[in-house]
Order: C-alpha cells, then structure tokens, then sequence
C-alpha cells in the first residue's frame, strides 16, 4: 500500500470536514432566509386584516333609523380572496361582503368589536370579522423553500468538487512530506549500514585478540559490539520499511505459504524450548503470492513478539486457513495481552506501551514492519487481545497477486 492509498482515508475525512462546514453555512443562510420570508408574509398579512376590521368598523352607519353600510369604503376588497362579516351578539351572520368565508384551514382572520349604534334589536352589529385567504401567500412560501432546497443542493454538489479539489491538494503536500521523509530515511539507514558494520566487526575482532585487555577495557568493547548491533537491526528495519512502501511487481513469487511458516516455526523451537512454551503448528498447504523473504519477517516478527510476552507454561499456535477472499495465519499466544486503547496503536512506528510491553527491549519496529510488509502484498493485518488472556495476531493474504503479473515459482 503506497502513501497515497494510505492517506486516502484522510482525503477523505478532510473532503467531507470541508463539506460539513460549508453545508451548516447554507442551512443556516436558507434558515435564516425562510424565516425572514415567512416572518415578512405574515406582517403583512396581519396588517391587512387589521386594516380590513378598520374599514368594517368605519363602514358602519345608521341613516334615518335604518342600518346602512357605506360600499365606497370597502372599494379596496378583493371579493375573490378577501371578505368582511358583521355579526349580531348572538353569533349569527347579518352581512359579509367578499366571497371567502371566514373559516378553513387556509384563511386567516381578525376581528373587533363592532361599534355601537343607536338601533334596537337582533339586526345590531356586534362584531367585526376580517377573512383572508392565505393559499397565495403559503404558495409564495412553499416557492421560496423549493428554491431555496434547488440552490442548497446545487451548492452543496459544487462544494463537494471543490472540497475534493482542495483535499486532494492538502493530502498532495502531506504525500510529498512523507515521501521525502521515507526516502531521507532509506538513505540514512544505507549511509549508516558501513559505519556500523566497521564499527561492530572492529569491536569483535578487539574482543578475540587477547592482548592484555583489563576487564574493563572489555566490558566497554562488549557494551559497544552490543550498541552497535542493535543499531544495525534497527538500521535494517528501517530499510525495510522504507522498501515496504514501494510496489511489489518485481518481487513476486509463487510461495507456499505452509512451507515457509514451518521453517520459521522449526528455527525458534530452541527459544520455545529454552522458556519452556509449547509452540504449535499444523502443516496446512497453501499458495500465496510476494517476496519469500518478507513472509519469512511476517511469521517471524509476529512469532518473536508472541515468544517475547508469553510465559513459561504457555502456549504459541500457529495456524493457517483459507476463505473465499483469501489465506489467513493465525498467530495465537497464552501471553500478557494487550490493553484495548493500545490495540489500535501497537502497529505504529517505535510506539512503545507502558507496562509489561513497553520494557522488554524492543525498537518499536517489529508489528509495524509486520503490517507494512502485508500490506506491499494486497493483505492487512489485525489483532484480537484481552489482557491477560493472550493475544491473535491475524494476517489476510489475497489469493491472487496484488498485479497481474508473471511470477516465478518458490
């Protein structure tokens, strides 16, 4: 897996953070625009109708003892969407003007107190009622919203291109980072391998020649073999990783996967032995494709870390099963297990836990590699643990090469 693939995730949570931000932005835009329009509507709404009661209350008069309603005044009535009514105290209609009844659920309406009149009887307005009907101002309404949705969606569509666009080049520059960091870090690493290899055959080649040598002179020497070793092997693990991230295509080779996890089993059953843990492995023939050399560190690693936390009396298995989709190995031990919040962070770079795991001497490097080198093959590899239970390393390898390639036969 290249940089690339491994920070596509990453893309892909910028693209989307980028897209959250701008889509709150027009929701509350489109909010704050439908409740202004529809605050506008009903003022004016509301100012109608207090304007229609006024001209009822006003069109009222009494001429020559009789009850007279002056029409001039109620000129400005739109009689298809708008109506008037005067009713007596007792509820009934004595006149409406404007064709819409005042009731439904789409008409609005206001009313006041008729004013009084010097007349006797049933026929005495009352009230006034003021009906508008509200279909085209509702419309006005549902249009606006309609539109509103039309330009968020295409908004939203033309944020989403350009929030890719963007991530894309954020996540380029952290991909040319990392790359000049890995290649810095393969030629460090190669710089380094002949200092230290001089340094560590010098240091030996002192410890053989007995030339009067104090003890303290060769406790010193031991001390600066052993350093220099061990910055050899990280020296080499960090080449190996470097060349993890490169494509696999020239290193492709038909393996048995059995054969190769039984040898490495075979050369730490001393170490097994020596710490009294029973190491098991059930031959199971299967064929994957990659580099020989990197399945050997894959089973190697993941066995040395099993070794490393198991106690006497334990128990390592190793098992190998195929599914539609590919050849798993299992890698199982009775050991100290590892804590759940340290579960997803064991296979990064020199992270080291706290406790048990984090003083048994080891660079960091080995499930990193592990997870590196099953990625350059197409594969993954995850981790089942309870703390002190053990732990089930498993490792998916693909059946068919990660290329289409010829491949020679190991």
């Amino acid at each position: 897996m290249n940089v690339r693939e491994t920070l596509r995730p990453l893309e892909t949570r910028v693209t989307f953070s980028y897209l959250t931000a701008f889509a709150l932005v027009l929701i509350v835009f489109s909010l704050a625009v439908h409740v202004a329009f529809a605050t506008d509507i009903h003022r004016e709404t509301s100012e109608r109708l207090d304007a229609l009661v006024r001209e009822g209350q006003t069109a009222l008069e009494v001429r020559h003892g009789r009850l007279k309603i002056d029409s001039d005044a109620l000129q400005l009535i739109a009689p298809a969407s708008e109506s008037i009514s005067w009713y007596d105290a007792r509820g009934e209609s004595i006149r409406r003007i404007g064709a819409l009844e005042p009731s439904g659920s789409t008409v609005a309406t206001a009313d006041a107190a008729a004013p009084k009149l010097a007349l006797a009887g049933a026929n005495v307005p009352a009230r006034v009622v003021a009906a508008v009907d509200l279909t085209t101002s509702r419309g006005l309404v549902r249009r606006v919203d309609l539109e509103l949705v039309i330009g968020l969606l295409a908004a939203l569509a033309v944020a989403g291109v350009g929030g890719r666009i963007l991530a894309r080049r954020s996540i380029d520059r952290v991909v040319a980072t990392v790359r000049t960091l890995r290649d810095f870090t393969a030629d460090a690493a190669h710089e380094l391998r002949g200092p230290l290899a001089a340094l560590t055959s010098n240091a030996a080649a002192s410890l053989r020649d007995d030339d009067g040598l104090t003890p303290t002179h060769r406790r010193r020497l031991a001390t600066i073999s052993a350093t220099a070793t061990s910055m050899a092997t990280t020296v080499d693990d960090l080449l190996l990783l470097a060349r993890a991230e490169t494509p696999i295509e020239r290193d492709l080779y038909a393996i048995e996967l059995g054969d190769r996890v039984a040898a490495v089993v075979d050369a730490r059953r001393a170490l097994a032995l020596e710490k009294q843990i029973a190491l098991e492995f059930e031959p199971f023939r299967a064929r994957i494709y990659g580099n020989p050399d990197e399945v050997d560190r894959i089973v190697g690693n993941l066995l040395d870390n099993a070794l490393r936390y198991t106690c006497a009396l334990g128990r390592v298995s190793v098992g190998i099963d195929t599914d539609r989709s590919g050849v798993v190995l299992h890698v199982s031990d009775t050991g100290t297990g590892i804590a759940p919040e340290d579960q997803t962070r064991i296979f990064e770079r020199f992270w080291r836990a706290d406790g048990v795991r984090g003083r048994d001497g080891g660079t960091g490097l080995g499930l990193a590699i592990v997870r590196a080198l099953a990625r350059r093959h197409g594969g993954d590899v995850a981790v089942k643990s309870v703390p002190g239970s053990g732990s089930d390393f498993t490792v998916w390898f693909p059946l068919k090469p990660p290329v289409t390639h010829d491949v020679s036969t190991m």
